[in-house]
């Protein structure tokens, strides 16, 4: 993973209406990368289709804001020395925005750029939260 290089692309989001085994419990050997939603339990839910893309092979990982969020904290504890040239997360959804298709575009935009800035951080490259966020270690095993 450190020397390969890989794309991703965020363009489509599904609403589900339980969860999916293999987008709510991830773990890869170490507690602190859990991304297990907080115990988020409320359904039905957005995920957002991540396509991560590695020379012919590719695969789709879907994940929940609340697994950005959460992603997100864990690189400020992690990258603490480069907080300041991270960008923010979108904001979470109100009542009345939550199941809007045009709120749910914005904020799948705003956590594509987010998700692009981590990429960017040298220090995030190697990252076992993003590794696992992103599934990068899954999909070497399938190729």
């Amino acid at each position: 993973y450190g020397t390969q290089f890989y794309t991703i692309r965020m363009n489509s989001y599904v609403t589900l209406d339980t969860p999916t085994p293999s987008s709510d419990n991830i773990t890869f050997g170490d507690d602190e990368c859990s991304l297990l939603c907080n115990h988020n339990t409320k359904f039905p839910a957005v995920y957002y289709k991540i396509v991560v893309i590695r020379g012919n092979i590719q695969h789709t990982v879907l994940r929940r804001y609340s697994q950005f969020l959460y992603l997100c904290k864990k690189i400020d504890i992690t990258e603490r020395d480069n907080m300041h040239n991270k960008r923010h997360l979108p904001p979470k959804a109100g009542l009345f925005h939550r199941d809007s298709p045009e709120f749910l575009e914005e904020r799948m935009e705003g956590l594509f750029k987010f998700l692009m800035d981590v990429l960017l951080m040298p220090e995030c490259v190697n990252n076992k939260c993003v590794e696992a966020f992103l599934e990068l270690s899954t999909s070497e095993e399938n190729s």
